[in-house]
């Protein structure tokens, strides 16, 4: 397992990596709203579609949470991009027997109310055009170790070009209130993703016929 080595003199370079993956974007637009909680971590469980989900999340992190970013990544990536552990990353191999000790790590991060922790649930990057976003089953591991209650919100990242020559990233999010139960998070979240779908099935005014039912 690589663990974060948070370097704070590097934290004007992360910034500058923020804004050079967000400018793949004619746009980086934030939806939803959601009160920063002081006495709690905050938990981000968001759908995996490319690599520009670090950048997007930073700044989330940075703009709107105000807290320190701490985001569990493949290992591949943080061997191939070594200085993310400087910038609050840390490695997950589900082949590995390492794996317990990242959710063990993951969850103890949860019991700083100063950390956002952001996970992949789906555990891989996939298609943002999936009906529904599954949840590996590290979550429920790490959810029994944690020792406090946190704050879980919901991000879900959707992509449309329409009269641009990038696309836009819409970045959808909200509180998830309710249990802390692995099965109903996972039902909650993709009721929002359901919704935050068809809300950019109507972008443009499209005729009501060829979008979603709710």
């Amino acid at each position: 397992m690589i663990k974060d080595q948070p370097y704070r003199f590097l934290k004007w370079f992360f910034i500058l990596v923020e804004k050079y993956i967000c400018s793949h974007f004619s746009k980086v637009s934030f939806i939803g709203e959601v009160n920063s909680s002081k006495d709690k971590a905050t938990l981000i469980l968001m759908n995996h579609f490319s690599f520009n989900d670090g950048g997007i999340i930073h700044r989330f992190c940075r703009k709107i949470l105000k807290k320190q970013f701490k985001v569990m990544v493949v290992e591949e990536q943080m061997k191939a991009f070594s200085l993310l552990k400087y910038g609050g990353c840390f490695s997950v191999n589900k082949k590995s027997r390492t794996l317990v000790n990242s959710l063990n790590y993951a969850a103890s991060l949860l019991n700083d109310e100063r950390n956002m922790l952001a996970i992949f649930p789906q555990g891989e990057v996939f298609s943002s055009h999936l009906n529904r976003v599954h949840f590996e089953g590290g979550l429920t591991k790490i959810l029994r170790k944690k020792e406090k209650e946190t704050q879980i919100i919901f991000v879900v990242t959707l992509l449309d070009y329409l009269d641009s020559f990038k696309p836009q990233a819409r970045v959808y999010y909200e509180e998830y209130i309710g249990i802390e139960d692995f099965k109903m998070i996972e039902e909650a979240y993709n009721l929002f993703y359901k919704s935050c779908k068809i809300k950019q099935q109507q972008l443009h005014h499209p005729p009501q016929e060829v979008i979603d039912v709710a």
